[in-house]
């Protein structure tokens, strides 16, 4: 029998659990465009590549999952569903852009120092990086509390309207310049970040898309207001993520609070 050396294994579940970890978490209707009382079932996902899973929502509280439309909002919450909470069906009546948005209690992960530095280059949080360097932190484990902030836009029915630049008022907002689905093809869209309501500067911010199974990203940083532009194609999915990371208040609790934010829309 062959012995596999220490090392080796430990590499492996060191690459392992930082796949495990380093997911995007999004809002992920069957379908996108949709007639007028149309049901439909949103997932709540996770996963790598805007590929995934159904999230485990038995480990979190749901604080916020409101549906908007014009100048009204619905908390529809109690319309989750299944084992592992992490669906639920919705039907429009009107015709227009509708935006779903969602919040989560923070949980707490801890991570070996060489992992939480990867993760933290990875996902571009140079800032809090330097912070650790400049600690001399760099050889010590990562504390911290993440949750999510995300929102869906769904189109119903041939009707625009200002929905999709609602600010829902979570910690870490996405909000498109235009409406995405008056994007003609290849059209330059705008979206800013913002973190207490104020535009968050070189912030990694990435345009993920998928067109018949297969995903492809791009990336860039977000200027001193807060904003990128991708070019948008009417095909497939998309969806705009990033992750923003803070000290924590409560240094015995956590060292850090990130929030994850992603915006999703689709052509189909």
């Amino acid at each position: 029998m062959m012995k596999i050396k220490k090392p080796f294994v430990v590499i492996s579940l060191l690459l392992l659990t930082t796949l495990c970890y380093a997911h995007e978490f999004w809002l992920e209707p069957l379908r996108f465009i949709l007639k007028e009382n149309e049901k439909v079932t949103v997932n709540l996902m996770v996963g790598e590549d805007y590929s995934g899973e159904h999230s485990n929502g038995l480990k979190y509280k749901i604080t916020k999952l409101d549906h908007y439309a014009g100048t009204t909002k619905t908390d529809i919450r109690k319309t989750v569903y299944g084992d592992s909470l992490s669906q639920f069906e919705i039907a429009f009546a009107k015709a227009g852009n509708h935006l779903i948005a969602f919040n989560n209690t923070s949980k707490f992960i801890e991570l070996e120092s060489a992992m939480f530095n990867e993760y933290l280059r990875t996902e571009g949080l140079d800032n809090v990086a330097g912070l650790r360097l400049q600690k001399g932190d760099t050889l010590k484990a990562g504390r911290e509390l993440y949750q999510r902030c995300v929102k869906t836009l769904v189109q119903v029915g041939g009707k625009n309207d200002q929905t999709f630049a609602i600010n829902t008022g979570m910690m870490l907002e996405i909000i498109p310049a235009g409406n995405p689905y008056l994007a003609k093809e290849n059209t330059p869209v705008t979206f800013q970040i913002l973190f207490r309501q104020k535009p968050v500067k070189n912030s990694l911010v990435l345009a993920w898309h998928v067109q018949n199974g297969k995903a492809t990203h791009t990336k860039l940083r977000s200027n001193a207001s807060g904003e990128v532009t991708f070019p948008v194609s009417r095909n497939g999915k998309w969806m705009i993520s990033t992750v923003h990371m803070t000290p924590h208040t409560n240094s015995t609790e956590a060292e850090w609070q990130s929030y994850w934010g992603s915006y999703t829309f689709g052509f189909y």
